[in-house]
């Protein structure tokens, strides 16, 4: 094995404390009405397009449930728009609204600029080559949750399909 368990325990509790902090210093105001997630899920929807939620959902590696709460939540404010699938009159299919691309574009330029502003004193090598890093963390991860629950969470491909939140 590659890494060590002090290591690999080390990393972990890294990247919970910079869940937090990420939360903490990028959050924008106009994120509190939504659940923790939904500006994933908006900008996971635009990069997909079009779709079926249960098919969202397994990109996202979330239940269906509880996309299920993301989607009522962001169809009742505006940012999503819920039609009949025309290859399927039985099937919906959701899609981001011009109100919800306009929220996903505010909150992006927020969060750009608040993540300027932390790593001022950063060189622009030194963020690219931290953006390279944890690119590479997160593929790895998501091709052990794809190995480990396949059939449940397939992610976006990370080729075709980056997104931006």
């Amino acid at each position: 094995m590659a890494v060590s368990s002090n290591t690999a325990q080390s990393l972990i509790k890294e990247l919970y404390f910079m869940g937090r902090a990420i939360r903490a210093a990028l959050s924008h105001p106009e994120e509190g009405h939504l659940l923790p997630g939904g500006i994933g899920v908006l900008g996971s929807l635009e990069a997909k397009g079009p779709c079926r939620q249960v098919d969202l959902a397994v990109d996202l590696c979330i239940s269906p449930s509880t996309l299920s709460r993301h989607v009522a939540e962001l169809v009742s404010s505006g940012d999503i728009a819920r039609h009949a699938d025309p290859s399927d009159g039985r099937a919906t299919l959701i899609q981001i609204t011009d109100e919800g691309r306009d929220l996903l574009r505010r909150v992006q330029v927020s969060r750009s600029h608040g993540l300027q502003a932390a790593l001022a004193d950063w060189s622009e090598d030194e963020a690219e080559q931290a953006a390279m890093v944890v690119q590479k963390l997160r593929k790895s991860l998501a091709a052990v949750a794809h190995h480990t629950t396949v059939g449940e969470c397939q992610p976006v491909s990370t080729e075709s399909q980056e997104v931006d939140v």
